[in-house]
């Protein structure tokens, strides 16, 4: 009923002030316009926010906490990018500071990159990456170059924390530069076995994951997401 008055009223100003009209619909148009501009740009914003996601996880030793794990997914179209950097500090007969970053890009569900780099008490203790070049992977590890066998890696272990493995039974580690099996222990929970000995714990609620206990030979530790 309004925007029929509205209407009305609209068209008798334009017959008795044509000139007058015309500058009032330019006006009008022209704040629909900055109007259009305002909403579009709020929701590109709450897309680009969308597309991003955040987990903290706490890392705890003997019930103590020693450090914290903070992982990021960035997802762009076809593209997606994943960083985690962990921070722990503990004592093991000896005190040690031991900080990582790994990376890993996709497109089009496919890794194109993936480093790991790790020290220990401010010394580099690993440096690994892995580049797709012509339809292969070239792995370079501590500045020398080898050729991964014919393959395509879609889930590496970053991938995990957003990701549960409901279907996947092999995961990539940028770590060891080899395919791992995901062994399911029952429903949300899964192990894997690494190639020194060491075992990680995967619980996941929602189809992310909650928790992870590390069970290595020289120590063991449990993540736990921040709510």
């Amino acid at each position: 009923m309004i925007p029929a008055i509205i209407l009305i009223l609209m068209r008798r100003y334009q017959k008795n002030n044509p000139q007058k009209f015309l500058i009032l619909k330019t006006k009008l148009l022209y704040a629909m316009k900055i109007m259009l501009l305002v909403v579009i740009g709020f929701l590109f914003v709450l897309v680009t926010k969308a597309q991003e996601k955040k987990l903290t996880y706490s890392v705890k030793r003997n019930g103590n906490k020693i450090g914290n794990m903070y992982v990021k997914e960035i997802r762009n179209g076809s593209s997606i990018s994943l960083t985690l950097h962990s921070d722990i500090k503990t004592s093991f007969i000896i005190s040690f500071s031991a900080k990582g970053i790994e990376e890993a890009h996709y497109d089009s569900g496919i890794l194109i990159y993936s480093s790991v780099y790790q020290t220990l008490n401010g010394n580099e203790k690993l440096n690994k990456q892995i580049r797709y070049v012509n339809d292969s992977y070239m792995l370079t590890s501590n500045g020398k170059v080898e050729k991964l066998n014919p393959t395509r890696i879609y889930y590496n272990l970053v991938c995990i924390y957003n990701h549960e493995p409901v279907t996947t039974r092999l995961i990539f580690s940028d770590k060891y530069q080899k395919f791992l099996v995901i062994k399911k222990i029952e429903d949300h929970h899964y192990q894997i076995k690494f190639p020194d000995g060491g075992a990680n714990d995967y619980w996941f609620e929602n189809g992310v994951c909650k928790k992870i206990e590390v069970d290595h030979k020289l120590y063991s530790a449990v993540m736990e997401l921040n709510q």
